[in-house]
């Protein structure tokens, strides 16, 4: 009888192993190979953002890395989110957000795009000089995926909360004051909002005030004053 326990256990053991090593083999196979990449919500081709995440064709698809790949898609300045899926037996698909610019910021290589978070994205085309300005930045701190630069990120938030008509007005930020915060219409209508306390209070108000004031034609040089958004002051100066 304990032999033949023996001899049970011996042969169980050895099909275990053999399933064992025969799933590992298949699951290491040619079947579970990257082969195909698709993406969507990217302006880099599938090419370009496989290589930026690291993800090769031929590599195992069971074996990817996948936050590791997604990791290295969001360190690119231009995109917010990743995320990654493994279809078997051999597609990986990519799903992205980027962020656009809204606003442009001079360096010392030409302008650079500024996004609604104030991420500097790479550097813009002509295309995209009727973007507002943003003035009063030290150009030494303006590199692509720089995040830390806290004059824009108030100068990106002031643009985003303002509506997307009223944002068209504006030609420039300038943050070179941070108790006077300044936003400077096409007409030159200039807005004073004071320090960046109660920003979406005053936003309110230079949103209602501003296309009324940039709509008239006069020689005057108009500044509204919004540092008490319960109290604006609109002044016109010869």
């Amino acid at each position: 009888m304990p032999r033949e326990r023996d001899s049970y256990s011996l042969w169980f053991s050895m099909a275990v192993l053999l399933l064992v090593v025969g799933l590992y083999g298949f699951l290491h196979s040619p079947f579970f190979r990257v082969q195909y990449i698709q993406v969507n919500g990217s302006s880099y081709s599938p090419e370009q953002l496989a290589q930026i995440a690291g993800i090769e064709k031929g590599t195992s698809l069971l074996g990817l890395d996948v936050d590791l790949a997604t990791k290295r898609l969001e360190q690119e300045p231009i995109i917010s989110r990743a995320i990654i899926y493994r279809y078997l037996p051999d597609t990986v698909y990519i799903q992205v957000e980027e962020r656009t610019p809204i606003a442009m910021v001079p360096s010392e290589s030409g302008f650079f795009g500024v996004a609604a978070d104030g991420t500097v994205l790479g550097r813009l085309g002509g295309g995209s000089v009727n973007l507002p300005i943003i003035t009063g930045v030290d150009r030494n701190s303006v590199l692509a995926g720089n995040k830390g630069v806290s004059e824009l990120v108030i100068a990106a938030g002031i643009l985003k909360g303002l509506p997307r008509g009223v944002r068209d007005l504006v030609s420039e930020v300038n943050v070179v004051d941070r108790d006077c915060l300044k936003v400077i219409s096409r007409s030159l209508v200039e807005c004073h909002l004071g320090g960046p306390g109660n920003l979406p209070e005053k936003l309110d108000v230079v949103a209602t005030l501003l296309p009324r004031l940039d709509s008239i034609s006069s020689q005057a040089y108009t500044i509204i004053d919004v540092s008490n958004p319960k109290r604006p002051v609109v002044r016109k100066l010869p």
